[in-house]
């Protein structure tokens, strides 16, 4: 732990990373019109990846990003996920500074998550990305989270776990308990074959920014339509980004009575 503890002392544990996570969208994407998005989504963070990794149904490879490019490794056969990562620099404690990534296959799921030190302004860089995502994939559903980078972001956007060394104590840690028993819960549905995850219409839970479709405003409780009973008990603020898609605000002291009440109506997967 020593040798840890030396390695990490500089940092905090309150290193924050953003997260952007579609979980369902309506454009048609092939795995190279994934990259070419990736891409898109590289050109507003406004810095080149170090790594590419790529996996099919059996096994995964890594490539620093000249190659990949080079070899033009994205058309050598039928991937399921490409990614980039960027590295570690000092003022980051993550493990890579930023990850992007989309799998299109079994475990669906259109991820970017940056660190809050890797760009200078990560607020305006998500709105860029937001606008883009949802012109390019017209989400049906996905939320917006931050969260400590020892929380392990990128397992919870995948429904599991993970410790993270913390210099405060200089233990390990992970995230609260009842987060990491949400995520668990969520992982079953995420891991789930593509037609039996309802995510067109079921929440994953309650969100500060959520992002819905039609299927979702169409859910009932308190004998209205989602979208009406938001509107009327002024439940954070709903605005259509395209034509399939609306953002959901919800203020972040709301948060909890508002997931007990979709709770309560059997419209989200987390249950506790």
């Amino acid at each position: 732990m020593s040798e840890q503890t030396g390695r990490y002392e500089r940092f905090t544990e309150t290193n924050v990373v953003g997260s952007l996570l579609i979980y369902e969208w309506a454009a048609t994407l092939s795995i190279r019109r994934a990259s070419e998005a990736l891409d898109q989504i590289t050109e507003i963070i406004g810095s080149l990846p170090d790594m590419a990794t790529v996996v099919d149904g059996t096994t995964g490879k890594d490539y620093l990003n000249g190659n990949f490019l080079k070899r033009d490794v994205i058309s050598k056969k039928n991937w399921e996920s490409v990614g980039y990562l960027w590295k570690r620099s000092p003022d980051v404690l993550s493990d890579f500074a930023i990850e992007i990534g989309c799998s299109i296959d079994r475990f669906k799921l259109f991820e970017i998550h940056i660190d809050q030190a890797a760009v200078a302004d990560l607020k305006g860089t998500f709105q860029r990305i937001l606008q883009f995502v949802s012109d390019e994939l017209q989400p049906i559903y996905g939320i917006g989270l931050s969260m400590p980078y020892f929380w392990g972001p990128r397992a919870f956007a995948h429904g599991s776990s993970s410790s993270r060394f913390a210099t405060a104590d200089k233990t390990l840690h992970g995230p609260p308990a009842q987060m990491k028993e949400q995520s668990l819960a969520f992982g079953r549905t995420f891991r789930a074959d593509r037609d039996k995850r309802h995510l067109n219409e079921n929440l994953r839970d309650v969100f500060p920014f959520n992002l819905l479709s039609q299927g979702h405003l169409d859910r009932r409780l308190d004998g209205k339509r989602l979208e009406h009973w938001i509107e009327e008990n002024a439940y954070g603020a709903l605005r259509q980004l395209s034509p399939v898609t609306w953002q959901w605000d919800v203020p972040p002291e709301d948060v909890q009575k508002i997931r007990k009440l979709l709770i309560d109506a059997g419209l989200t997967i987390s249950k506790e």
